[in-house]
């Protein structure tokens, strides 16, 4: 972005190593903050009012919010009304990662605290210390956030006071460890309309029942990636306001139950190799569209164990029908050519009778992608619907008059 003809000052804002205290000039000039050495060139930037600034600043990165603090006696205190810490590790091009932490540290003290934090938004890669994470999450909670984004690769260290926050609007924790992080019994969210976590555990203690959800009173859409409970069998999903629940795992999970209790529920998408048994309480009159993708089944088939593969996959093709069960309103129904894989290895089970789809209007069956097919022609016969999985289709549109195919 930068070239030679860069004005000095600009240079300097983007070079600077954004540990907040950015180099200023005592003696600049205030009769230059609106007025740019060009000819014919007018600041417009300048004739703005500050709440319109501090507007188009909340939507960059804390790295080039802060840097501009050097361009004028004007900017100097402007960041430090922006409502948001936007922060990824390899913007910050720090080679040390004690200057990292220094930076964030600096943050609370630095802004001004009078302004709410409504985004916050970190990508730190395990770069930020453990206590900086509570303290920089307790202060978001603090300051009425909204919108809270945190990803790591090892466990996130966070203060509890997040998981009873009443202004959060929009949650989203991923941590990229094998490990779990640990999550309360209950969220007390009562704003929350948007969550979404990645490498979690739900524990209940003594064996209780689980039954997270409950008193996140206006969420909406629910995703979760990888997770999974200890100390009990059934999670329970309660929520009468939940639209569109998410649902990926990487872990076999054979004897786990999902129970939902979500009257409201349009949408439901589950991916990943776990077989988890579904019930409901109610029968989702609501739900409309369900996505089912089993992908991950055909390359257990192809492994060397294939005999343990193939036991894992009729185990879950059972699950599956009985799922079906569950989704007897839905009006589509989306799924990968590795479910109807999995479904075609029980073809007893296809010959018991309807699955129940009687409102079913559209089934879309999506191939694996073409690139894969042809590093892999041997399988590429797996993939053709129309003449190995025919009978799996014919039952899943069975007593379903108006399916439509694709």
């Amino acid at each position: 972005m930068a070239n030679d003809n860069t004005e000095p000052n600009m240079k300097r804002a983007r070079e600077s190593d954004t540990d907040y205290d950015c180099d200023y000039d005592d003696d600049y000039d205030d009769d230059d903050d609106s007025d740019i050495d060009m000819e014919g060139l007018e600041d417009r930037l300048s004739d703005l009012p500050d709440c319109i600034l501090i507007h188009i600043m909340s939507f960059l990165t804390t790295k080039d919010v802060v840097c501009t603090s050097i361009l004028s006696r004007r900017w100097k205190d402007l960041w430090k009304h922006v409502p948001s810490l936007v922060l990824r590790i390899t913007d910050l091009k720090f080679l040390q990662m004690t200057r990292f932490n220094d930076a964030v540290s600096k943050f609370p003290l630095l802004r001004d605290g009078s302004v709410p934090l409504l985004n916050v938004d970190l990508h730190y890669l395990s770069s930020m210390r453990p206590d900086i994470q509570k303290s920089i999450s307790e202060y978001a909670v603090m300051h009425n956030v909204e919108r809270l984004k945190l990803h790591a690769d090892r466990f996130l260290h966070l203060s509890p006071s997040v998981f009873s926050s009443q202004t959060l609007t929009s949650l989203h924790l991923s941590s990229r460890c094998r490990g779990f992080d640990l999550l309360p019994k209950t969220l007390n969210m009562g704003a929350l309309t948007s969550l979404h976590l990645k490498n979690f555990v739900f524990c209940a203690p003594d064996n209780e029942s689980l039954d997270p959800f409950s008193c996140c009173v206006k969420l909406k859409t629910l995703v979760l990636d990888n997770c999974s409970i200890t100390n009990s069998k059934i999670l329970f999903i309660s929520n009468a306001k939940l639209v569109n629940l998410t649902i990926h795992s990487r872990k076999h999970t054979f004897g786990k139950e999902i129970v939902l209790s979500t009257p409201g529920l349009r949408s439901l998408s589950f991916s990943g190799v776990t077989a988890w048994q579904l019930s409901a309480r109610n029968n989702l009159s609501f739900l409309k569209e369900v996505t089912i993708d089993f992908g991950r089944y055909v390359n257990f088939l192809d492994s060397a164990r294939h005999e343990a593969a193939m036991t894992v996959c009729l185990q879950s093709a059972s699950i599956l029908i009985n799922w079906l069960q569950v989704f007897a309103n839905i009006t589509s129904l989306t799924i990968c050519s590795g479910t109807l894989k999995v479904l075609s290895l029980t073809p007893e089970l296809l010959n018991t009778g309807s699955p129940g789809l009687d409102n079913l209007q559209l089934l879309i069956v999506k191939l694996k992608d073409r690139s894969a097919l042809s590093r892999k022609r041997h399988r590429a016969t797996d993939f053709k619907t129309t003449l190995v999985h025919t009978a799996v289709v014919d039952y899943l549109i069975r007593n379903s008059p108006f399916a439509e195919v694709k």
